[in-house]
């Protein structure tokens, strides 16, 4: 009996562990497209700007 009830305590305790794991990964999966969107808008602003950049080059 001792024996199911600490096997117990340790399923119950792997699965909040799971648990927990699983709502950190969703966390950094969030941040991580965040990031990706950042990222994404600043290669934009940079194209725009060389763009802009080039122009002007060529009107010199």
């Amino acid at each position: 009996m001792v024996i199911k009830n600490n096997l117990e305590k340790s399923v119950n305790n792997l699965e909040a562990r799971i648990k927990e794991l699983e709502q950190s990964n969703e966390g950094l999966r969030s941040q991580f497209k965040y990031l990706e969107e950042r990222v994404g808008a600043s290669e934009e602003e940079t194209k725009v700007k060389q763009e802009i950049i080039n122009d002007l080059e060529v009107k010199d």
